[in-house]
């Protein structure tokens, strides 16, 4: 699917956007103005593809780096040029299209998975044997569920005749590790990138709760994993060779997300 707008000055009176979320949304380091901004957010960011794509009549991007949960429904988020509001405070009756991409700091995904790292190439930490990783793992996704349902529910009490749309998690890890970008061993590769498809079974599941969509970014994003060579690559590993940064996605994956975003607007529109 090939992103296209419509002709300049024909604005979509109809939509009203409003992107929240986390860093997947934000994009920090992408371009100048999110080194300066206190939520790292860049207009490279998938909310801002998806805005140009569609025209909407306002768009507003609160979206910010290191956002849980709670940052988008009741708590000041702290940041370097001071604290931000809660996020739904953007949110206002007239909203008819809100995306929102939260819950991998909430569970902490990256500590989760450094159990898989190795030091050297050639090793095998074999953390997917390992019952402890499994364990926090496991507990990780049953908290996650309660709050991501809970934050639909605020968004959709503050924008009451808004579409929702969820965006998934995943794409960094794919079937393979390539040390040191994404250190592990092929199998535990293969392992993590599973967990990211049972986290998106728990986002999709609170999705369809909240009468939200869901929007799998995975989809499509066969092969640009992080160890994909640069260029064709949609999200960094642990080492960028682009602005974007570590284990975020590139310039073209918020591309991608864009797409998925769209797709899934245009499909069930």
């Amino acid at each position: 699917m090939v992103l296209s707008s419509p002709a300049l000055g024909s604005a979509d009176p109809q939509i009203r956007y409003v992107a929240l979320g986390d860093s997947r949304a934000a994009g920090p380091y992408l371009d100048a103005g999110a080194l300066l901004d206190g939520c790292s957010r860049s207009n490279l960011g998938y909310p801002a593809v998806v805005a140009q794509v569609l025209r909407p009549q306002s768009f507003t991007n609160v979206s910010c780096t290191g956002a849980r949960t709670d940052h988008v429904t009741s708590v000041p988020q702290p940041t370097p040029t001071g604290p931000v509001p809660p996020q739904v405070e953007a949110l206002a009756p007239d909203t008819t299209l809100v995306t929102l991409s939260i819950g991998g700091n909430d569970i902490g995904w990256s500590g989760l998975v450094s159990a898989c790292y190795t030091s050297a190439p050639s090793v095998d930490a074999n953390c997917r044997t390992d019952p402890a990783v499994a364990s926090r793992m496991d507990a990780a996704l049953g908290t996650l569920g309660a709050k991501v349902t809970a934050t639909l529910g605020a968004i959709a009490r503050r924008a009451p005749n808004a579409r929702v749309l969820l965006v998934g998690h995943g794409g960094i890890f794919g079937a393979r590790g390539c040390w040191p970008n994404i250190p592990t061993s092929d199998a535990d590769a293969a392992f993590v990138s599973g967990f990211f498809t049972r986290m998106n079974r728990v986002l999709a599941g609170a999705a369809a709760t909240s009468g939200a969509q869901f929007v799998d970014v995975t989809v499509g994003a066969e092969g640009h994993d992080a160890c994909a060579l640069p260029g064709n690559n949609f999200f960094e590993g642990r080492h960028s060779s682009s602005l974007a940064r570590q284990l975020h996605p590139t310039e073209s994956g918020m591309r991608h997300m864009a797409r998925r975003v769209v797709d899934v607007l245009q499909r069930a529109g």
